[in-house]
């Protein structure tokens, strides 16, 4: 019966012995309530309990629901403390390490970390998955991903997590352009086309939008593209400006322009679950993330 059970089934069953609420879990951890309905469904297949009862404050566990989860507990503890309390020697550890990322981690700090890592611990592997805000905290909590690096604004603050670096987003024109000797102040931006990247929710738009209109700056844009990477070909073969976070500038060849004011800066973290917080190798990692500046 346990093997059709999976680590995530049991964390989402913990979090409703502690909240006894399956909106309050769903929103604690990232998933809709159907979800979460779905996970309680399966529980109850396979233990042949109804594990809950429904009343007016919420779900009260029956007595094999605190049978099981004093199981469940040991089980998660035991998973949890995989690797903790190891010695290991970095020169010969192997395996694999997850990180969810978004664009601008994937850009700044992924290649450089791996690169830092590989030289001290060589059997070690990447796997880098893209950001999703509403995935990643089950993915965290599920032990799917390891370590997510992105912009604060988008991470939940319930999560372990320590500040990596600092950036906002620059004015920039391509390589050959020669609108960086034509740009003189904050109101010539408005002479000339723009490209724009894509209004995802994992993305800081909004901040280069309130500080042009808190210089009542209007701009035409002619192109919104999906990804930064796409920016580079663009100004290649259009001469047009374009806003990005300042430390993806370099890999896209672009030139910087020098403004009278710039948009407010923003806070790219690295965030993790309670559960790897005493392992040796994530603290290593952590360190080194920190390292890196």
């Amino acid at each position: 019966m346990v093997d059709r059970i999976e680590i995530k089934h049991m964390r989402v069953f913990m979090h409703l012995m502690k909240e006894k609420n399956a909106s309050r879990v769903g929103l604690l951890i990232g998933l809709s309530q159907q979800a979460i309905s779905e996970y309680l469904k399966k529980l109850r297949e396979e233990f042949n309990d109804v594990l809950f009862v429904r009343n007016s404050n919420g779900l009260t566990p029956t007595d094999f629901a605190f049978e099981l989860a004093i199981k469940f507990e040991r089980v998660l503890a035991e998973v949890d403390k995989l690797n903790d309390d190891t010695p290991y020697d970095l020169k010969s550890l192997k395996r694999e390490y997850t990180i969810i990322a978004n664009e601008h981690a994937q850009q700044a700090i992924i290649p450089v970390l791996v690169s830092k890592v590989i030289a001290s611990a060589p059997n070690i592997s990447f796997k880098i998955l893209d950001f999703y805000p509403e995935q990643y905290k089950d993915m965290l909590l599920s032990g799917e991903a390891d370590l997510l690096i992105g912009f604060k604004a988008f991470i939940d603050q319930g999560l372990n997590q320590v500040e990596l670096k600092k950036d906002h987003y620059a004015c920039a024109v391509g390589n050959r352009s020669d609108l960086i000797n034509q740009i003189h102040s904050l109101k010539d931006l408005e002479k000339f086309p723009h490209v724009s990247v894509s209004n995802r929710k994992d993305q800081l738009n909004d901040t280069v939008d309130s500080f042009l209109k808190k210089h009542d700056i209007s701009r035409k844009v002619i192109a919104v593209l999906p990804c930064y990477t796409s920016l580079q070909r663009f100004l290649d073969a259009n001469d047009v400006i374009t806003f990005l976070p300042s430390a993806l500038a370099p890999g896209a060849n672009l030139k910087l322009l020098d403004l009278d004011d710039q948009p407010e800066s923003f806070d790219i973290v690295a965030a993790w679950h309670g559960r790897s917080s005493h392992n040796q190798f994530h603290k290593w990692m952590i360190e080194t993330l920190l390292g890196l500046n």
